[in-house]
């Protein structure tokens, strides 16, 4: 399901490993529904906060 485009906010976390990517690719809930997107343009249409969630 993609971070945006829903009727409420949701609280949309992205790991920071993925900015590294020229193009990352998400799914919209089926195998027809697949988008490649910049990462930093996800962060911003999704409203995004990158976080490092990692265990050491």
């Amino acid at each position: 399901m993609p971070p945006f485009g829903h009727t409420t906010h949701l609280r949309v976390v992205i790991d920071p490993d993925l900015l590294q990517y020229d193009e990352v690719w998400a799914a919209a809930g089926t195998w027809h529904d697949v988008f490649g997107i910049e990462p930093h343009t996800l962060v911003e249409a999704s409203d995004g906060e990158v976080v490092d969630l990692k265990r050491a």
